[in-house]
């Protein structure tokens, strides 16, 4: 009695937070290909039963944390579709406490930022991203650094959820390249206490109240040159609930984040129990001459061990690659290699897969998009609709797993 009460109370609330069902998208948009979007496993057919059990404690118990990674490019730097998707898990329950999480302010690297987030740069800043082979920086969980030279720099940070109100927090966790920074950062307000990992490279200031945004400026030393290197940011309270943590790069392959020195000593701080993969769309995006789908999947392999070894119960959705052109001309058949590999990697990791290339509607389908207003002329990237609808997508394959899971407990 309890799940078929708690099916029903979870998908009222959607409803009435006019949440779009499966058939309602199915219906506006007749292109779709609704048949594939849902999550198939080629291995274990319960690959995540863990991630669903931490949720259910979440939602109904009021116990722990459930930690999502959401993993890609340009199209999760852009902030869009990872923060539709966070706030379509935000309404599972009408208490469900969401926290902003892992992210990193892009604008101080000069790079374009989710617009959720505000950060006001103070004196000179650079960035230095994994996605680019001429790069060479000392890179930890983000796969960006943010580099300032500059004794007088520093910042102001605050993130807002899309109610407009700003992410609260307890404690706000700064991940750097302790091992080049001579600077060292001053906040406020001023934390009622501190914590340093310097191994890691993660430092923690704690606020015995709630606090929705911070300044930071730095002590400069006297006797070497100013450095600090920001690799990273965490917004944390004690609350039980639903953390949706963000990692994309512009530009960024899976070799990209294989770069990053500091990547799981600093993913601890993160402990994810799912992680989105959504990289390959800019491995597949060159000629056929330079493409190779093995090493694709084995580069895949050593991110999954990589999660693993911060989180051994960790599981995962591979997100197949959307439909594209290389070039704005030809059809990027590639796509279809990626489908095939995400396959492969699901049966060998016991782990889900969600076919976006099929769900839009297969080979050449991105050009169906742009007519409708859902993808850029680049034949690439999404316009912000585009991003919403393909959250949206995967929200709904990923509550019909998790349905399935709640009426597998009916007696």
């Amino acid at each position: 009695m309890r799940t078929i009460t708690s099916l029903v109370f979870i998908l009222q609330t959607l409803l009435v937070f006019g949440q779009k069902e499966m058939h309602d998208l199915a219906w506006e948009y007749s292109f779709l290909d609704t048949s594939k979007s849902h999550l198939q496993y080629y291995g274990d057919s319960n690959a995540l039963q863990g991630f669903f059990t931490k949720l259910d404690q979440v939602i109904f118990e009021k116990k722990g944390k459930v930690n999502i990674v959401h993993m890609g490019g340009s199209h999760v730097q852009g902030g869009t579709l990872s923060h539709t998707l966070r706030m379509n898990l935000a309404q599972l329950a009408p208490d469900l406490n969401v926290e902003r999480g892992f992210f990193f302010p892009h604008s101080l690297a000069n790079t374009n930022m989710p617009g959720n987030i505000k950060v006001i740069k103070i004196g000179t800043w650079e960035g230095c991203r994994n996605s680019l082979p001429k790069n060479d920086c000392p890179w930890g969980f983000s796969g960006i650094d943010a580099i300032t030279l500059d004794s007088n720099a520093g910042f102001e940070l605050q993130s807002f959820s899309s109610s407009g109100e700003a992410y609260a927090f307890t404690e706000i966790r700064l991940f750097e390249h302790m091992a080049s920074n001579t600077m060292i950062p001053v906040c406020t307000p001023t934390p009622d206490s501190t914590a340093l990992d310097s191994m890691a490279g993660v430092r923690r200031w704690f606020f015995k109240t709630l606090k929705d945004s911070i300044s930071v400026r730095f002590i400069a030393p006297e006797d070497a040159e100013p450095r600090y290197t920001l690799q990273g940011v965490q917004m944390v309270r004690p609350e039980s609930g639903l953390v949706y943590h963000a990692l994309g790069v512009n530009g960024a392959a899976t070799k990209s984040f294989l770069r990053s020195e500091n990547f799981v000593e600093q993913g601890r701080y993160v402990a994810p129990d799912l992680v989105i993969f959504g990289l390959g769309i800019n491995d597949a995006y060159k000629p056929d001459s330079e493409w190779n789908p093995a090493d694709y999947e084995a580069r895949y392999d050593s991110l999954v061990y990589w999660f693993r070894e911060i989180n051994p119960d960790c599981e995962f959705i591979f997100m197949t690659n959307n439909d594209s052109y290389y070039k704005r001309r030809i059809p990027n058949k590639h796509a279809l290699d990626v489908v095939e590999v995400m396959q492969s990697l699901s049966k060998k990791h016991d782990a889900a897969l969600w076919d976006l290339f099929g769900t839009m509607g297969g080979l050449n389908s991105i050009a169906v998009w742009q007519e409708h207003g859902l993808a850029k002329s680049d034949k690439i990237h999404f316009t912000n609709a585009g991003y919403r609808l393909n959250s949206d997508l995967l929200f709904w394959s990923i509550w019909e797993g998790y349905e399935a899971h709640l009426k597998s407990l009916a007696p």
